[in-house]
């Protein structure tokens, strides 16, 4: 068996140049054949032999660049607004002051921060939903709590659900504005009550 480097990086020939050297290192030897990981399954049929082995696929994240292979989300990381609060136009929020209000801002306040294993460094416009309406994180995720922005959301308050991801959030696009990997936000996740739900 092997593994490839960089299968999610399809207009790249290193798959192939791997897989030829896999084959000449292999020629003549009996057994199985275990080469495609979750990114060659999807980019490279020629990779595919006796079995393979899906690993972000199991979670419905997709491993390619560009979204849209079907994938259905296995886990959705979401909390709710524990409070509300109006900002001024010009007012900062958050440590740092990161966020300036350039308009009158109302703010969600969510239980849901760094120590839950929810990536600190996102910037301002990270996508989240509300009652599955868009949003975005304002402000520095703290510990304990983020803040998003409910100014254009009158009907949502203290209660609503807010969606950090799963099936309307695809985790990819937090995972980028983190500078990281779907993989490394999932294995983050701590502190946050588990609940299994089946079909």
């Amino acid at each position: 068996m092997t593994h490839f480097a960089r299968a999610d990086e399809p207009e790249l020939g290193t798959t192939l140049e791997q897989l030829q050297r896999f084959e000449a290192a292999t020629a003549g030897l009996p057994g199985a054949r275990s080469v495609a990981n979750s990114a060659a399954i999807l980019a490279w049929p020629q990779a595919r032999r006796d079995w393979a082995r899906p690993g972000i696929l199991l979670y419905g994240a997709d491993p390619m660049p560009a979204e849209g292979n079907g994938l259905r989300a296995v886990m959705t990381l979401e909390s709710a607004v524990m409070a509300v609060r109006e900002i001024a136009s010009g007012e900062a929020l958050g440590y740092g002051g990161r966020f300036v209000a350039e308009r009158p801002t109302r703010v969600g306040l969510v239980a849901m921060g760094y120590a839950d294993g929810y990536p600190r460094v996102v910037p301002d416009g990270t996508p989240v939903t509300v009652e599955g309406r868009a949003s975005r994180i304002i402000g520095r995720v703290s510990m304990d709590m983020l803040t998003i922005d409910l100014t254009e959301l009158p009907e949502a308050g203290i209660g609503s659900r807010v969606e950090l991801w799963g099936e309307q959030v695809p985790i990819n696009r937090i995972a980028e504005a983190a500078g990281t990997i779907s993989y490394e936000l999932l294995c983050n996740v701590k502190r946050v009550r588990l609940e299994y739900a089946g079909e």
